[in-house]
């Protein structure tokens, strides 16, 4: 799953909407956690979160050229609230991820 976020979030990519990516991203994460909804997944989630949310970030900054802040660029709420991003550990086990 790392080298599928990775490889949607190069550097290559940010001629597309970002719409589009988080899209793209949203539809892999719902797959993903679709196929590997039974056992233990808290920590898988959570780390699938933070990862997608870095990368996410980091292809934002580069597309927009926008340089670091101490404060932070693109904060999780905005991500998660503007872009609309896929949050895995925000789901229940119960909630079915067929409905998008």
């Amino acid at each position: 799953m790392v080298e599928t976020i990775h490889a949607l979030t190069a550097r290559t990519g940010t001629w597309q909407e970002t719409t589009e990516l988080v899209d793209k991203l949203n539809r892999t994460l719902r797959g993903w956690a679709n196929y590997f909804k039974v056992g233990t997944v808290t920590k898988a989630y959570r780390a699938i979160d933070n990862y997608a949310a870095v990368r996410l970030r980091r292809w934002l900054r580069i597309k927009h050229k926008v340089r670091r802040r101490k404060g932070g660029t693109y904060p999780l709420s905005h991500l998660y609230g503007h872009y609309k991003l896929v949050r895995l550990t925000a789901r229940g086990r119960d909630v079915p991820w067929a409905k998008a």
